[in-house]
């Protein structure tokens, strides 16, 4: 096989205990590995967040440099999976009226999607949106397009994260020098390639049992219907092993060894050592290991068990429990996971559904291990070549040299820009203070032209400031302040607490300006004497 050739994706796959890098050729419905390679994270990634951007540009860099020497090619882009503690769903609902008794066109399903979309969350970006169900005139339909209604709502399931999760993954890849083909959401690209469209359709819970996180994917009639990530993983019983105290170089070999899930007590294996020796010679009881090991995976299981229950799905999950990650290679898993959730159909899903193949060129890679299920789904989501060009030598110091001083560059640029972007948010918030202070000013002169309209003074200083507060405020000041921010996910809303604001002004200059009119027409010469015969028609009527 010709490995130089450009048309092969590469994905790669930001841990919490280790990046890894893949790239594969789809050839003949099958998906060949030519090349693998990763790095240990050595905590700059946690809980699937990037943390150190620095030490992450340079593991993700060491891996795409190894795929780089195997491939002969060099790599321009990547497929890259974002996940981890901040991912989560959340519902939300979508109302119209149509005005009139209507035909539903897909186009007013697209806005209604839409508008669902854009809605802002603090600090959070939405990553997919899944229509859940609509209702039209008090019916639920599952699709709408071509009912006849008045009104519709729709609802919908968005999958948020923290805004930072993107744009720090933006950063190191900008700094490695590769563009992003494209940032999959690893739960549901897992999800796409372990699950069955029969186990989605009838119902199931996908469990990853990663690192530092647990993540779980709920479907009903092939829909996304929740999603939630556990901030604990396989990594919180390596720290409980290590208050033992076990060094933490030993804890992953003891876990490996002893770890139970679900411990039998009355098969206890005679032949097993009772005490297992530390690298500096203390002896620990085994009976006490496997008890840490077990109390923590029972602590991640109940809370798996409890967002199922969450979910609402519980009682409607007909395909059962689907395992994979790390942990789900832990004796005994299938059998705790059941006595925690009452499921009775629960599989481990070590490999993805579709054909994979790789070359001797792959490492040591696992196909059949559930700890390469992500990556490889990540891979086979892919459809854009990411080669460029060929070269039939090692990178020389030149090479590194010209490759360093351009990531400095760009890092450079993307502090300018941060500068930049941090500027113009300060500018826009200086903004919306002067927006309150002037609703504040503006409140301020309605209660003064209220009591004192009479005085000539207040309704042409209400009138003034009616006239001008508008253009000092929301004017061409705000519109550049907007114009600055926009189009950026993580200031979504802060802009949408601007324009309501600017609205709340606008509607409260109205109403000075109408005030400040009634003023002026009821203290002109013709007003004061309709006053004046209206105060003697009543009087002749009191009397």
């Amino acid at each position: 096989m010709n490995v130089s050739d450009k048309d092969f994706i590469v994905a790669i796959e930001l841990g919490s205990s280790k990046i890894s890098g893949i790239a594969g050729k789809k050839k003949d419905g099958t998906m060949q590995i030519l090349a693998y390679a990763e790095e240990k994270t050595a905590g700059c990634v946690k809980r699937g967040v990037v943390y150190n951007i620095e030490k992450t540009f340079q593991s993700v860099n060491s891996v795409i440099a190894k795929l780089e020497s195997v491939l002969k090619t060099k790599i321009t882009r990547a497929y890259v999976g974002v996940g981890g503690q901040s991912v989560r769903s959340y519902k939300s609902f979508v109302r119209r009226n149509m005005l009139t008794q209507s035909y539903i066109t897909n186009d007013a399903i697209d806005a209604i999607r839409q508008e669902s979309y854009e809605i802002p969350f603090n600090d959070y970006t939405v990553l997919e949106n899944y229509p859940q169900e609509f209702v039209v005139d008090s019916n639920v339909i599952a699709d709408p397009v071509g009912v006849m209604g008045t009104n519709i709502e729709g609802e919908f399931l968005d999958v948020i994260a923290k805004s930072n999760l993107r744009a720090n993954v933006e950063t190191v890849f900008d700094n490695v020098g590769i563009a992003i083909a494209e940032e999959l959401v690893s739960p549901l690209q897992l999800a796409n390639c372990v699950l069955t469209d029969a186990e989605k359709r009838s119902g199931c819970a996908l469990v990853d049992l990663g690192a530092d996180t647990t993540t779980l994917v709920v479907y009903k009639n092939n829909i996304v219907r929740y999603l939630v990530t556990i901030p604990l993983g396989s990594n919180n019983i390596n720290k409980d092993l290590s208050t033992l105290p076990i060094d933490e170089t030993e804890t992953e070999d003891v876990k490996l060894k002893y770890g139970d899930a679900c411990q039998d007590l009355d098969a206890v294996d005679d032949s097993e050592p009772q005490t297992y020796t530390t690298s500096d010679g203390r002896q620990i009881e085994v009976t006490t290991i496997k008890n840490v090991i077990e109390a923590r995976m029972g602590e991640i299981i109940a809370n798996v068990s409890r967002q199922i229950v969450n979910s609402d799905y519980s009682d409607k999950l007909l395909a059962g429990l689907i395992i994979t990650g790390g942990g789900s290679n832990m004796k005994n898993v299938v059998k705790a996971f059941g006595k925690s959730t009452k499921i009775d159909k629960i599989r481990i899903a070590n490999k993805v559904n579709s054909q994979v193949v790789k070359t001797s060129n792959a490492g040591n890679m696992n196909l059949d291990s559930a700890r390469s299920t992500t990556i490889l789904s990540l891979l086979l989501a892919g459809t854009i070549p990411c080669g460029g060009e060929t070269f039939n030598r090692e990178p020389d110091m030149f090479d590194q040299q010209q490759k360093e001083e351009e990531r400095l560059a760009r890092q450079r640029e993307a502090e300018a820009a941060a500068a930049a972007e941090e500027q113009a948010a300060v500018a826009f918030d200086k903004v919306k203070g002067d927006i309150r202070a002037a609703y504040e000013k503006v409140q301020t002169q309605i209660k003064e032209l209220e009591e004192y309209g009479r005085d000539k003074k207040v309704r042409r200083r209400a009138q003034a400031l009616a006239l001008s507060i508008l253009d000092e405020t929301v004017g061409a000041k705000y519109e550049q302040a907007v114009k600055a921010l926009e189009g950026k996910d993580k200031f979504k809303q802060s802009l949408k607490e601007g324009a309501d604001l600017a609205e709340i002004l606008q509607k409260s200059v109205k109403e000075l300006g109408q005030k400040v009119n009634k003023a002026n027409k009821e203290n002109s010469a013709w007003g004061r004497l309709a006053g004046f015969i209206t105060e003697i028609v009543n009087d002749e009527d009191n009397n």
